[in-house]
C-alpha cells in the first residue's frame, strides 16, 4: 500500500468525523498516482472538503505539474512547499523549522496555506 492510503483504509467509522483532508504529493509521478488514489477514496467515504498541497518543490515546471494534476482531479492547490534545507536540518535537530528556521522558504510557503484553506468551507 502506497503513502497515505492506509490511514483511510484502517479508519473504519472514525472518518464519519473528517470534514476536511489535505492531500500532500511531490511533484513526482509516483506521488501523483498515490494523491489520486487517495483523492478517489476520500471522494468515495464522502469527505466533503478536499485540497492539494503540493510538496518539495525543486524544479522548473514542479509547480506547473502539479496545477495540471489539480485542474484534472477537480481539488483546489492550496500551494507548494518548496524543498528547502532548512526543513532537512530543522529534522536532523529534531526540531520544528518553524522555531529553527522562521523566515525560510518552506516556513513561508506553510505560513501562507492559510487563507486558502480557510477559503475551503
Amino acid at each position: 500500500m502506497e503513502a497515505g492510503l492506509e490511514h483511510l483504509s484502517w479508519a473504519g467509522g472514525t472518518l464519519r468525523h473528517v470534514d476536511l483532508l489535505l492531500i500532500v504529493a511531490m511533484p513526482q509521478v509516483k506521488s501523483l498516482l498515490t494523491a489520486a488514489r487517495t483523492l478517489r477514496l476520500a471522494r468515495q467515504l464522502g469527505i466533503p472538503r478536499l485540497g492539494l498541497v503540493g510538496s518539495r518543490s525543486e524544479r522548473p515546471g514542479d509547480q506547473e505539474r502539479l496545477a495540471a494534476f489539480a485542474a484534472e482531479h477537480d481539488i483546489h492547490l492550496l500551494g507548494v512547499i518548496p524543498r528547502d534545507e532548512a526543513v532537512i536540518e530543522a529534522d536532523r535537530l529534531g526540531a520544528c523549522v518553524l522555531d529553527t528556521h522562521p523566515t525560510s522558504p518552506a516556513v513561508a510557503a506553510i505560513t501562507g496555506l492559510a487563507p486558502p484553506i480557510h477559503g475551503l468551507a
